[in-house]
């Protein structure tokens, strides 16, 4: 065999391996991601704020009197109910421009996979403070929630690599 087929075969041999790889669920597209911070309490009166961003910006805030559809115990929830959750917002806090969100996005994907710290329960009473993610998964049309931070009556942590970054960056939106 000549050069020139060797190569060609080579050529194909490898396309042939890489069409079988799976994806890497920590890259996905940065539209497909939806940030949110929320606080829950159910102690003595119930109590669920918070905001989520969408991939054109938008902050919008959600209080206790909106009609809320959480996620299942898997953590996903349905793009209707997603769709529901952002009509449920009551005024648009703050706009993020389009270079931060595929930025922070990015850098969020990157936490899909963790790894996360065991879940705890320090307090009692103090409700949950959570930043998070939802990724969209086209296939199944549902959102996956991915936990960055979570403290208060349950404490966990995601830690990796760009974790902290992507909630230090949350945290000033509040």
């Amino acid at each position: 065999m000549d050069i020139e087929m060797r190569y060609i075969v080579s050529l194909v041999f490898i396309l042939l391996l890489l069409s079988g790889c799976k994806k890497n669920s920590g890259t996905g597209d940065t539209g497909s991601v939806i940030f949110q911070y929320e606080y829950t309490n159910n102690a003595t009166v119930s109590s669920h704020n918070g905001w989520l961003l969408d991939n054109t910006g938008k902050v919008s805030r959600f209080q206790k009197k909106a009609t809320w559809v959480f996620p299942d115990k898997d953590g996903s929830i349905s793009e209707s109910d997603m769709q529901k959750n952002m009509a449920a917002c009551d005024s648009v806090m703050a706009k993020v421009s389009t270079s931060d969100f595929t930025n922070y996005a990015g850098k969020a994907l990157s936490c899909v996979d963790g790894p996360m710290t065991p879940i705890t329960n320090p307090t009692s009473g103090a409700g949950v403070y959570i930043y998070a993610f939802y990724q969209f998964d086209s296939g199944n049309k549902k959102y996956k929630q991915v936990i960055l931070s979570m403290y208060g009556d349950q404490q966990q942590l995601n830690i990796s690599a760009f974790s902290s970054t992507v909630v230090d960056w949350m945290s000033k939106i509040r």
